[in-house]
């Protein structure tokens, strides 16, 4: 007969063993994704429409990506610990197979607009799983599940991957093209700091 200190134990390891099996369970896939923005230092930006449309080519999402974007950490590079910031946030387990954007930049008054196509093989990184945690909570950070875009004054646009747990990997550029705005169409100014930078050192072409 099994006396209540053995059935006890047999209990708790058989808690142990479901929690142990729980937790080597299939990893979940890819559901949740962003497009986040950046510019460079003083080289403000502005969002003006973001139109998404999926792998499935069957639908898509459209949205702002944020009114003002980020900045790097530098005038010259896209170096920094920015990732997420005025990102659009999609829920989905779709991912994109092309997206167009346009946005406005207040450093030389000019609007820009691109459709880039997203390949096979960035939505298969995207969706690749790793057994990677990171921050001060150990979080569990497997995915590569924002794609950055990296405004420049120029039209350049650096497209990178990053995620919770990973760095700005750039997968490629393109230019975008000059968007012809209304008339009337009024830039904001930029900030004095901005603007004093500008006057200085005008408006780079081609380093970023």
């Amino acid at each position: 007969m099994i006396n209540a200190k053995t059935f006890l134990l047999i209990i708790f390891c058989l808690l142990v063993s479901s929690c142990s099996t729980e937790y080597q369970a299939e990893p979940q896939e890819l559901d949740e994704w962003t497009i986040s923005t950046i510019s460079p230092k003083y080289y403000t930006v502005r969002g003006d429409i973001l139109l998404i449309v999926g792998e499935k080519k069957q639908g898509g999402w459209r949205g702002m990506i944020g009114k003002t974007t980020m900045e790097s950490e530098s005038p010259l590079s896209w170096d920094g610990g920015e990732r997420f910031h005025s990102g659009y946030s999609i829920n989905s387990d779709e991912l994109p197979a092309s997206f167009y954007i346009r946005w406005h930049s207040l450093a030389n008054k000019k609007t820009y607009n691109k459709t880039i196509k997203v390949s096979e093989d960035v939505r298969n990184k995207m969706r690749e799983y790793h057994d990677i945690r990171c921050g001060y909570y150990d979080l569990l950070l497997p995915y590569k599940n924002n794609i950055l875009l990296g405004l420049a004054p120029d039209g350049m646009i650096s497209v990178f991957l990053n995620g919770g747990c990973f760095d700005n990997e750039l997968q490629f550029k393109v230019q975008a093209v000059e968007y012809k705005v209304a008339d009337d169409f009024v830039y904001p100014e930029l900030s004095e700091e901005a603007q004093a930078y500008v006057d200085e050192h005008g408006v780079p072409v081609g380093i970023w």
